[in-house]
């Protein structure tokens, strides 16, 4: 169900009609529409009802689909492995992670440059798919992404070279990751920290809201912004980004937003609905 529709650009009814059936026609000329995953298309192991179905009917539609996640600790294949598993058939070219947004921009910027990446076992496996070699004991430069397998001495170790004024980047900012018993520090947790010791914040952070990862979507798919929306259930990264990156925004609240949040929420999605599946009626 559509709940909203730029509902508060007017307080003119006739205007408010206007500026809701230009976004409708927005929305109707997207080519590309970018899926947040947790909460969005799915929540840990169950499908959100009908999105599986509502992305196949969208495919069948013409549009293009890619499932954009912050999350770094895991490959692009493990999330393709996953959605298929869940029952959805997905495809390498509909995956991206912050992880890979990552290695695109270290491959354009910094080719053949060591990294100390502050990863896990499947992060670093990322990067090495890319061709990026990582060293902990002599880097040209420090990544920090979301470390599960994190000790004390690691995160000392990447201090001392952030310390040193090594160039210092981010796979995404999230202070936590949603968790069965309780939230798990996220990237942005172990930024503040590293930023309490030795007074530096990453010099660029690739995932949502942060507009290079919208950069590298939009050259990825050759589109320009108005042909992509983007669909999660956060305002703070899926909104913001969709919002910063020019896209049509698209906020779902089937995950961590709740209707009464939105009043105070200074983020306005051009559209809130209910799950994933509302979005097939608005398109057609």
């Amino acid at each position: 169900m559509l709940l909203q529709a730029v509902c508060w650009i007017s307080r003119d009814p006739k205007q408010r009609q206007n500026d809701t059936e230009d976004k409708m026609k927005n929305i109707k000329d997207v080519e590309l529409f970018v899926f947040d995953l947790d909460g969005t298309v799915y929540i840990g192991d169950n499908e959100i009802e009908g999105s599986f179905a509502a992305i196949n009917e969208l495919r069948a539609m013409g549009k293009r689909i890619c499932f954009f996640t912050n999350n770094s600790s895991r490959m692009h294949t493990d999330y393709i492995a996953r959605l298929n598993n869940l029952g959805l058939r997905t495809y390498a070219d509909e995956i991206y992670t912050s992880g890979q947004v990552t290695c695109e921009y270290l491959l354009d910027n910094y080719r053949g440059k060591k990294v100390f990446l502050l990863g896990n076992d499947r992060l670093k496996s990322e990067f090495e798919l890319y061709g990026i070699e990582l060293d902990e004991e002599n880097p040209d430069l420090c990544v920090i992404g979301f470390d599960t397998s994190l000790t004390y001495d690691k995160l000392y170790r990447f201090c001392k070279f952030v310390h040193k004024g090594l160039p210092y980047i981010s796979t995404h900012p999230d202070f936590f990751c949603p968790a069965p018993e309780c939230p798990m520090p996220d990237v942005g947790a172990l930024i503040e920290a590293i930023r309490l010791t030795v007074g530096r914040t990453p010099d660029i952070i690739m995932g949502k809201p942060h507009t290079t990862a919208g950069e590298r979507l939009a050259m990825k798919y050759n589109l320009p912004a108005k042909k992509i929306a983007m669909v999660g259930d956060r305002l703070y990264t899926d909104v913001a980004f969709g919002k910063n990156c020019g896209f049509v925004s698209v906020l779902v609240l089937s995950g961590e937003t709740t209707a009464d949040m939105l009043p105070g929420s200074k983020i306005k999605p051009d559209y809130v609905l209910d799950k994933v599946k509302d979005i097939v009626p608005i398109v057609k």
